[in-house]
């Protein structure tokens, strides 16, 4: 019998999450075995146990490794000579297959919303799963604190720390809830009367327009307009981002 091939251990955890993620596409987030996922990588299931204790490991698994990506993918966005209102709104305007280095990623995050779910992981994925969400949104504040300290956004000093709060919650709200309505109307497919997702959002697109009002309620040194917001696209079509 010819011995199996030998992988760092970053290089098996890879190769598990990568069969993990190809086992999920051909069943469901629900029905995955743990034996399919061993099967697919042509591991022992010793070798998947020492990355991965149960199936919801594998979940928070996929959801950090996912979080990782957008992470990367946003900090791209942010070094783009773009005003910081619209690098915002570039989240929510680059090509959306680009933001999941899965094809379920919103799935995956409803579900990893599920505090049972999040019960039964590993003290290991879990906190990397709750560090990559923090930093994730630390990106954002300081995107906005910089944008304070530059006069971007005219803000008091003393009125600094709850507006940024303010803006990165609500339209962090905003998109969230927008994902989980493009979800539910897709999920009507099913009955041949859904209407699936777009890969990517025009400029005049509801959620970016509703975005752009709720930004420009802020004082912004350049506000968001609908000729930065085509300037953008082109910024993010020039970096293969759109």
């Amino acid at each position: 019998m010819p011995s199996m091939p030998k992988y760092s251990d970053q290089a098996q955890e890879d190769l598990i999450l990568d069969s993990a993620a190809k086992c999920i596409q051909s069943s469901s987030l629900l029905d995955f075995t743990m034996s399919a996922i061993s099967k697919e990588a042509g591991l022992s299931m010793g070798s998947i146990y020492k990355h991965i204790q149960s199936k919801e490991d594998v979940l928070v698994a996929l959801g950090y490794r996912s979080k990782v990506h957008f992470k990367n993918l946003v900090h791209q966005i942010f070094e783009l000579p773009l005003p910081p209102v619209a690098k915002i709104v570039a989240v929510q305007l680059m090509d959306h297959s680009l933001v999941s280095d899965i094809g379920f990623g919103p799935q995956l995050e409803t579900l990893l919303g599920n505090e049972s779910i999040l019960k039964r992981a590993s003290r290991r994925w879990l906190e990397k799963f709750m560090e990559i969400n923090i930093e994730v949104e630390d990106v954002f504040t300081q995107l906005l604190l910089h944008a304070c300290e530059s006069s971007e956004l005219l803000v008091a000093q003393d009125e600094k720390a709850n507006l940024v709060n303010e803006i990165v919650t609500s339209s962090w709200s905003l998109c969230i809830g927008h994902t989980q309505v493009a979800m539910q109307r897709g999920s009507r497919n099913i009955l041949d009367q859904g209407i699936p997702p777009p890969v990517r959002y025009e400029s005049d697109a509801t959620i970016i327009q509703t975005l752009k009002r709720l930004l420009n309620t802020y004082q912004w040194k350049s506000p968001l307009t609908s000729e930065l917001i085509e300037y953008t696209c082109g910024q993010l079509q020039q970096s293969g981002l759109r």
